[in-house]
């Protein structure tokens, strides 16, 4: 009698893998808020947020806090590396380096460009490098560690406030530099001690000792004369002058391997030829080079040269 009548239904697709490609987002989202997926309609690549709680993780720290984190951690590494076995130092000391470059990156996250990546962190790292290295020629006196571990943890904060303000400069001007290069200067001039310090005890070859001397000096140079003009692109005039200052600090150096010197003076020597030398270079980047400011840096050597003289051991 009826005749039934077949309708056709459009048959709906059910979207499983989108559902379970949203669940699965959601899932991770308790620790990776998003990522990167793939449409499978097209096939290219949608961006959706990635890693925002981490990001939110990250920028819970004021920067102050961020750097008060990255010298307890550090300072408990370089504590660490001198009571773990001997055998395991020296790999401390590279992860110390590395950890110090790592964190000082974060700490100092904000606005960094260019060749900032490289020059706002060879102070931080170098400290931490030489510092550590320097550590293992100290007796095992629990007084002698602490006190090294305090002078550490202090140059370790002074040095993230300075490459803080350096970094702030670069973008504008800022009363505190001038502050920040005396305080950079210092502390660069106690990496340039230890490093000689360590290396002259190693016995080294006098061309090692040449060598090492001005790629540490030559690093140092080159951070301590941009934080003069706070350039953003390396010149070759700031090349020049560095590699000028690192020449003359591995000279001196191995010329000094031939002297019966003890590593303090040595150390001592180096500083103090450092310290004229790049004086002098920034007075002049400066303009502020007079002639009464070179004689105060040739007294200094000068001094520093007589009375390492002086105390040389010359009959053997």
């Amino acid at each position: 009698m009826y005749k039934r009548l077949k309708v056709d239904r459009p048959r709906i697709k059910k979207k499983l893998f989108p559902r379970i490609k949203k669940n699965f987002l959601r899932l991770i989202g308790g620790f990776i808020d998003g990522s990167i997926y793939f449409s499978h309609k097209r096939g290219k690549k949608s961006k959706v947020r990635g890693f925002s709680r981490i990001k939110n993780i990250v920028n819970f720290l004021e920067k102050r806090e961020r750097f008060t984190l990255q010298t307890i951690i550090l300072t408990a590494g370089v504590l660490t590396s001198q009571l773990i076995w001997t055998d395991f130092r020296f790999h401390m000391v590279i992860l110390l380096a590395v950890a110090s470059y790592i964190l000082s990156t974060w700490s100092l996250k904000e606005d960094i460009k260019k060749i900032e990546w490289l020059l706002l962190f060879i102070l931080p790292v170098l400290f931490t490098a030489s510092l550590s290295l320097f550590y293992f020629l100290l007796p095992p006196r629990w007084i002698i560690r602490l006190t090294t571990t305090a002078f550490f943890a202090v140059g370790t904060y002074a040095i993230l406030l300075v490459e803080n303000i350096y970094n702030v400069a670069v973008q504008r001007s800022i009363q505190l530099l001038r502050a920040a290069q005396s305080v950079g200067l210092l502390l660069t001039l106690a990496v340039i001690f230890l490093s000689a310090n360590v290396i002259f005890s190693l016995k080294l070859p006098f061309i090692l000792n040449f060598l090492l001397m001005f790629t540490v000096s030559f690093f140092l140079a080159l951070q301590s004369l941009w934080s003069i003009k706070l350039q953003k692109k390396l010149s070759a005039e700031l090349l020049i002058y560095s590699l000028t200052v690192g020449i003359g600090i591995g000279e001196l150096a191995l010329v000094l391997s031939f002297w019966p010197i003890e590593n303090a003076s040595f150390s001592l020597l180096l500083s103090a030829s450092y310290y004229a030398l790049i004086g002098i270079i920034q007075q002049y980047m400066a303009e502020r080079l007079f002639l009464n400011v070179i004689r105060e840096y040739i007294i200094v050597f000068v001094f520093t040269f007589i009375l390492t003289f002086l105390t040389t051991r010359w009959g053997g």
